[in-house]
């Protein structure tokens, strides 16, 4: 698994990238052409509509890849996910991507773009073909930045009559959807009547497109999405993009934890009185497969959108100073320990997807304090799943939870400057692409927790009782 040996974290300057794209494609085959050229003439023939009920994920739902050898109750394969014999097109993002691997989960009618991390010192952003025009592979546009890192993984895959959206943890190649625990969000949407398409608006429809220019996908596949009737929706989106692009500054307040901090002041705002006080004791569960540089100030940061809300309103609702060894107590930061990343029975492979620093660890400002060891909810496996769950009401029954692509990383989530009504960012390193799903219950029945989200069971990797490193524990690390 040489593609990985390099990767320490999104934190990092990366000594070596990804294999080089060349390597992906034939010889003769490629052909490039600009972003910014005029869409090609599409047909104007449009799917028909498919009825709500034989939409197999009408309402949404969470699922954990399959790990082999293991149960298929609430799991997913990409096999399951895709189901080849009747996609018609399809859109991914990625971070790590084998490309024979993927290709195999598709047949060879189906018309794919794939928008990949690529290595920009010996790479171009733009648009390449390759078998015949049908795959195309997007970069996007790194100008001006050090360490650009690709990390989102959305799936938009096109049936007859009805698009599946998919926001995901997992790297398209086989090691994500075997040997690791990832998470998904599945959610089907129906195509709109002709008359209606580009007419229909909803949220979530121009969150989405704003996601895929971000990614500098082509207007001919952003445009697809006013044929898609989006208006059941359940999930928020929420994306990154660094900072230093041009939509990043000039919408600062839209991406990382200030979109998350903008999500959860609606949810805040529409409490009642009672909850609202419960709400601002939020305790919040947040883990990532790759850790970063986080201080007892960035928790607190982090800790204070996650709420909705500034230093001035929580200092009014509490009666308490914001200091941040205080309130990073309400974190608690998920991690696999040494142990667990050494008794993984899968060996060095999906160990090596585990990425923790060591010079974060000995780091003097590190909140180590706040380290908490999971259990996979398959023995002896390594969970790759990127989530925060935030619990508030009584005994943490209500709450929130996001999953998706971005690590527990300022490089993800960015660095947030709080002001009297508003966040901005600060600093954000990477694309990513995430999503939070609200009215989350959290429920105990028989010594046992469980997490209900719209009514129906939500799987997750890991079982949601979390202990604090002991004494003797570490972190999974990278030893550099």
């Amino acid at each position: 698994m040489s593609r990985l040996d390099n990767y320490r974290s999104d934190d990092d300057i990366t000594k070596k990238q990804l294999e080089e794209f060349d390597t992906l494609v034939d010889d003769g085959v490629i052909s490039i052409s600009d972003s910014d050229s005029e869409p090609e003439q599409t047909s104007n023939t449009r799917e028909p509509k498919a009825p709500a009920s034989t939409l197999p994920y009408p309402d949404g739902t969470v699922r954990l890849t399959r790990i082999v050898d293991s149960p298929a109750i609430d799991t997913m394969t990409l096999s399951d996910l895709v189901q080849k014999h009747t996609v018609k097109k399809a859109l991914v993002t990625t971070f790590v991507l084998d490309i024979d691997w993927l290709l195999a989960h598709f047949n060879k009618q189906t018309k794919i773009v794939i928008v990949a991390h690529y290595n920009p010192k010996v790479e171009t952003p733009g648009v390449y073909q390759m078998d015949g025009g049908r795959v195309t592979i997007i970069r996007p546009d790194y100008s001006g930045l050090q360490r650009p890192i690709m990390h989102s993984k959305l799936m938009l895959l096109f049936y007859p009559g009805y698009v599946r959206f998919v926001a995901s943890s997992a790297n398209l190649f086989s090691v994500d959807w075997t040997v690791l625990q990832n998470i998904l969000f599945i959610q089907d949407f129906p195509l709109l009547e002709q008359e209606t398409q580009g007419v229909v608006k909803s949220r979530f429809g121009s969150e989405l497109k704003g996601a895929l220019r971000d990614l500098s996908v082509p207007e001919q596949v952003v445009g697809l999405m006013d044929q898609v009737d989006f208006r059941k929706a359940k999930a928020h989106i929420i994306t990154s993009v660094p900072s230093k692009l041009d939509n990043n500054r000039k919408h600062s307040g839209k991406y990382g934890v200030a979109r998350l901090h903008e999500v959860c002041k609606k949810i805040k705002d529409k409490l009642d009185p009672l909850e609202t006080t419960s709400w601002f004791n939020s305790t919040l569960y947040c883990y990532g497969s790759s850790m970063g540089k986080l201080t007892f100030t960035y928790l607190r940061d982090f800790y204070l959108c996650a709420l909705g809300t500034t230093h001035m309103e929580y200092r009014r609702h509490k009666g308490l100073d914001t200091l941040p060894s205080v309130l990073a107590q309400n974190v608690n930061v998920g991690f696999h320990t040494q142990d667990q990343g050494n008794q993984n029975r899968f060996g060095s492979v999906p160990r090596e997807c585990i990425k923790f620093h060591s010079a974060y660890y000995f780091d003097e400002n590190y909140a180590s304090s706040r380290l908490h060891k999971i259990t996979p909810s398959v023995d002896k496996t390594l969970v790759h799943a990127k989530a925060v769950l935030a619990r508030y009401g009584e005994s943490g029954s209500k709450g929130w939870m996001y999953l998706g692509s971005h690590n527990f990383t300022p490089g993800a989530w960015g660095y947030a400057s709080l002001l009297d009504q508003s966040v901005r960012i600060r600093f954000l390193n990477n694309f990513e692409f995430g999503i939070v799903l609200t009215d989350v219950c959290f429920e105990s029945m028989f010594g046992r927790d469980s997490v209900l989200w719209n009514g129906a069971k939500v799987s997750l990797p890991f079982k949601l009782k979390w202990e604090p490193y002991g004494q003797m524990d570490l972190p999974c690390m990278n030893m550099e």
